[in-house]
């Protein structure tokens, strides 16, 4: 399967000609959205996301019981322990076929918009994605042209879910 398909309900807000303006949404599964979106768009003021999804869920899991996985030092404990970049995971998951959920507030208007998720989102196996990276202080990493070591160029642009839980300060896509 080289993408998950399912369902999205959302309720959100958007701002159009200074009023906010609410929508709902029941029908085809939007990938690669953590926030509420309408026409494309990400919704400025938030919302509410709820996805229900049936496909490959493939993901490199971190090593967890590693001392730097707990460290607070950006750069320590990415370049240790992010599984997807660093090329430091502890083995692969991948199950064929998994029936998921995902669940997304988001909060807030302007140049920080808050939120949470969790559950299955989707991803793209893409050039980012799938790339190692040196990790630097000011967070302005490098990605590198080397492939990590969990991925591959004939995987490149399928869709695979992934476990994932976050709370953001910016909730954007």
């Amino acid at each position: 399967m080289k993408r998950p398909y399912g369902i999205t309900f959302e309720i959100g807000c958007r701002n159009i000609n200074g009023a906010r303006k609410w929508h709902i949404y029941l029908w085809k599964l939007k990938l690669r959205k953590m926030r509420p979106s309408y026409k494309g768009q990400d919704d400025t003021h938030g919302g509410f996301k709820l996805d229900f999804l049936i496909g490959r869920l493939r993901r490199p899991v971190p090593r967890f019981y590693k001392k730097e996985f707990w460290s607070k030092d950006y750069v320590t404990k990415q370049q240790a322990t992010n599984p997807w970049n660093s090329g430091n995971h502890w083995f692969m998951l991948n199950i064929p076929i998994f029936l998921g959920l995902f669940i997304s507030i988001s909060y807030g208007a302007g140049e920080r918009q808050p939120g949470l998720y969790l559950g299955t989102k989707t991803y793209e196996v893409n050039y980012i994605s799938q790339s190692l990276k040196t990790y630097m202080p000011n967070k302005n990493d490098k990605i590198d042209d080397t492939i990590a070591p969990w991925g591959s160029l004939k995987e490149r642009g399928n869709i695979y879910m992934a476990l994932s839980a976050s709370i953001r300060e910016d909730l954007v896509d």
